[in-house]
């Protein structure tokens, strides 16, 4: 399980490195996972901050992306503070006397959300990401070595990423409306999903994707939505 190092260096799509790391972890009990790409400057928090997950209930999703939950989450920060490995019954207690963190625990756990583990995960030139994910059973019960060997798992995948961000062009153009489907695109929304938003076929969307990708150097969506963060063509 844990021989991934080469693996991931061979890998030129950052979706595929983020498949390979949730399916590896999966043999671990992993129900749900999510990776939070910050751009230099930004919260792991911020509406600039790219989320790509899996598995994650809808009603989670929602709540996050849409409702207040994101505003409020302390876990990155308490993570980065006091990580780079924090589970969730510590991070409740450090979040203690901080009524938004309070807030936002209370209204997680009621909601269902435990077992999970929040993973700092440090880059080249302050490119920070978070990840989150969720096992089957409370992750206090593995040991030090299982949660150090998911945390290598997900520096080594975060580094392939940077270095594949760093293949980009340094200055691209989008139109308007290449703006507008990119930006549906990195809120997980599929061609059918963005044709209906924008009032156009689901072809159209898939054109538009083909000269996104073209122009932003890549074949993945993740690649793509995260090179025009760091370019500063969409805001999510």
């Amino acid at each position: 399980m844990w021989d991934f190092a080469a693996d991931i260096a061979k890998m030129a799509d950052c979706e595929a490195i983020l498949e390979f790391v949730y399916e590896n972890c999966l043999d671990n009990g992993a129900t749900w996972f999510s990776y939070h790409f910050t751009p230099i400057f930004e919260s792991q928090t911020s509406k600039k901050t790219f989320i790509w997950s899996r598995d994650y209930p809808l009603e989670f999703q929602r709540r996050y992306v849409s409702g207040a939950w994101r505003e409020i989450d302390p876990v990155p920060r308490l993570t980065f503070q006091y990580g780079p490995v924090l589970v969730w019954r510590d991070a409740i207690e450090l979040g203690r006397g901080d009524p938004k963190a309070e807030r936002f625990f209370e209204e997680t756990v009621t909601a269902g959300v435990d077992n999970w583990v929040g993973f700092a995960v440090f880059g080249p030139r302050n490119r920070n990401a978070y990840c989150s994910m969720r096992f089957e059973r409370d992750p206090a019960d593995f040991s030090n070595e299982q949660l150090q060997q998911i945390h290598s798992l997900l520096l080594a995948a975060h580094l392939q990423i940077c270095k594949i961000m760093d293949g980009g062009r340094a200055s691209v153009s989008l139109s308007e409306r290449e703006r507008e489907v990119l930006e549906w695109m990195g809120r997980g929304k599929s061609s059918v999903d963005i044709g209906t938003i924008l009032d156009i076929s689901p072809e159209t969307v898939r054109t538009y994707t083909r000269r996104i990708f073209d122009k932003l150097d890549t074949n993945d969506r993740v690649t793509a939505t995260v090179r025009a963060l760091k370019l500063g063509l969409v805001e999510l």
